[in-house]
């Protein structure tokens, strides 16, 4: 579901970025990063979010499509961050 956070097989935490009325086998999800492991130069790109006491960085740059088999189950919801999610995918994808 959408603003779910997953953990992939390989131990990456992605959030899925899709509305939930889109259902094509495949979810949009971009990259949740440790903060100090994201160096960033566009805080509203990359904005920094906070799930369960921990800061993540949300890298809107490297979204990608995947299969929605691969997800799993969801560890946390980052609803609460709608605002800046959308921030950063308006800025991506339209520069404002």
């Amino acid at each position: 579901m959408q603003y779910d956070v997953y953990q992939l097989a390989g131990g990456q935490l992605v959030l899925d970025l899709q509305s939930d009325l889109v259902d094509v086998g495949t979810r949009v999800v971009a990259p949740l990063v440790d903060k100090p492991r994201a160096a960033t130069q566009l805080p509203t790109l990359e904005p920094v979010l906070f799930a369960d006491g921990q800061e993540l960085t949300l890298l809107v740059t490297e979204m990608t499509a995947i299969p929605a088999r691969l997800l799993g189950r969801p560890i946390t919801n980052l609803k609460a961050h709608d605002y800046t999610v959308r921030r950063a995918i308006d800025l991506i994808f339209t520069g404002v």
